[in-house]
């Protein structure tokens, strides 16, 4: 590889020289090919680069190392604070996850304090009603009771009066009532016992 360079620059250097005449010829070349101004092409070169090349190095380029370094500083910076603000993104979630779950709990226990206070309530309720239903129906048992024996009493009454008017009918006499009487209780007694 080094000989096949070696034979490039020497190809393009003959051709140069080859066709210098034509290219530097007098009004009608190239003035940059002319030999007598190279020098001071060479030396405004020299000054032009090396001015080129120090502003470069100590003007540019610094600023440009320092702008890359405090950009990279800042990209560092809001990377460190994009984490903490994602941890505490994190926490904060966490937390009201937590205090989701603690309320969800809380009310599941107030909805069963309430439940089992009404179930009690209910309960109590219940045997209220009971007690006064009972109650309710030992008084109508005992009203029942009296009707019933008002009614025996009654009955035996107009037995006796209707069994009375009817031997009247019959016999054209009126009966002693109190023989009719015992007569009607008998009887009425044994239906009672029945």
């Amino acid at each position: 590889m080094i000989s096949n360079r070696y034979l490039k620059f020497i190809t393009i250097f003959y051709v140069i020289i080859l066709t210098y005449p034509s290219i530097a010829a007098e009004g009608t070349g190239m003035p940059q090919m002319v030999i007598p101004d190279f020098m001071p092409q060479l030396v405004w070169l020299l000054i032009i680069f090396t001015l080129l090349y120090f502003s470069m190095k100590f003007i540019a380029l610094p600023r440009r190392a320092e702008i890359k370094s405090s950009r990279d500083l800042k990209i560092v910076n809001d990377w460190d604070k994009a984490e903490e603000i994602k941890n505490q993104m994190d926490a904060a979630n966490k937390k009201h996850q937590e205090a989701i779950k603690l309320t969800n709990d809380k009310i599941k226990d107030l909805v069963n304090l309430i439940n089992n206070k009404s179930i009690k309530d209910a309960e109590i309720k219940l045997e209220e009603c009971q007690k006064n239903i009972n109650q309710k129906i030992e008084q109508e048992k005992i009203k029942l009771e009296k009707e019933v024996k008002n009614f025996n009493k009654t009955i035996e009454k107009i037995t006796s009066e209707a069994v009375e008017s009817i031997i009247e009918k019959i016999y054209y006499t009126k009966p002693e009532s109190t023989n009719l009487k015992k007569v009607v209780s008998k009887y009425a007694g044994t239906l009672n016992n029945e």
